[in-house]
């Protein structure tokens, strides 16, 4: 039954076959596509050097409360969404030159740092899903930072994982490693920082 529906989909749109999309997305009224409603079946098992073990371990050692499992997990890429209709895949289209997914930076002290988006599943129904930020280092894949993006009340109330995070280099002059973002040309923006004495990643939301 999915299949047909993933068949159906790519069959209209300009997205490649093989391009196999992991969310699907819907535009609301008077929104852009990143604010559309989505829906996603994540089928990875690893983003560059991390596997799904690899970061349930690392969650398991970080996260003292709440800790739980990735059952899947994949590098956001272009093709990675597609539009259930045809105006949404033509604004997917119209962004695609402006979509950036990862960044690679070098911190102070020379470490390289690599930062990715990524979307992801926990294994369980209730754990986290969507997007979220990824950063290793970049010569060894040891995971630095992991942020998910959470949740957002939707038109019917009702609270949904959000599956899509730009990622954008450095800006000219700044101390930062990269940004991220939640949308395009709203202002919002959260900048990555990497403390050299502590040899931490951080990160500060500058808001809209």
């Amino acid at each position: 039954m999915l299949r047909g529906i993933i068949a159906a989909i790519l069959a209209f749109s300009s997205v490649p076959v093989d391009a196999a999309p992991s969310v699907f997305v819907k535009t609301e009224p008077s929104s852009m596509w990143w604010d559309g409603a989505m829906t996603a079946r994540i089928l990875g098992k690893a983003a560059g050097p991390v596997t799904t073990e690899k970061l349930s371990a690392y969650l398991a050692e970080t996260v003292i409360y709440s800790s739980y499992s990735v059952c899947a997990l994949e590098p956001a890429t272009s093709d990675s969404f597609v539009g259930i209709d045809r105006a949404t895949q033509a604004q997917i289209d119209e962004y695609r030159p402006h979509m950036t997914w990862r960044a690679e930076s070098i911190a102070p002290g020379g470490r390289r740092i690599l930062g990715q988006s990524v979307v992801f599943e926990g294994c369980d129904s209730e754990d986290p899903r969507g997007a979220a930020l990824l950063v290793t280092d970049a010569a060894t894949g040891e995971i630095l930072r992991w942020v998910p993006m959470g949740n957002y009340t939707d038109q019917a109330g009702r609270s949904v994982p959000i599956w899509v995070m730009f990622l954008d280099a450095r800006g000219d002059g700044s101390d930062e490693l990269f940004s991220t973002s939640l949308c395009r040309d709203c202002g919002d923006r959260t900048h990555v920082y990497y403390d050299v004495t502590r040899r931490h990643v951080y990160t500060e939301h500058n808001g809209h």
